[in-house]
């Protein structure tokens, strides 16, 4: 009779430790489908960030430009005063860390 216990014992074990490798291989998954996601998620923010960015930019460029300018024709020249001044600052911290 003990024997006949210990194998429905070992039985039983035998069938959680099945039912435990098919819940951990489920969670596995779950796992790497949510590291992708996260990865998906994380790639958008960057991209929301950057594009944040360049809007908050473009905002403070058309604020000074309408600043400067008291006319429409004040308001271009203001505008190609500030992108030349931009490029020249970005030419100049290009040549700044090729040093």
């Amino acid at each position: 009779m003990a024997k006949l216990e210990l194998i429905q014992t070992i039985t039983m074990l035998s069938r959680k430790v099945d039912d435990l490798m098919a819940q951990l291989k489920l969670a596995q998954e779950r796992a790497a489908r949510l590291e992708e996601e996260n990865s998906e998620l994380r790639k958008i923010h960057e991209d929301d960030i950057s594009k944040l960015q360049q809007a908050q930019k473009d905002i403070e460029f058309l604020s000074l430009s309408h600043r400067l300018a008291d006319n429409p024709e004040a308001l271009v020249d203001a505008r190609k005063q500030i992108s030349q001044l931009i490029r020249t600052i970005d030419s100049c911290i290009r040549l700044i860390n090729q040093d």
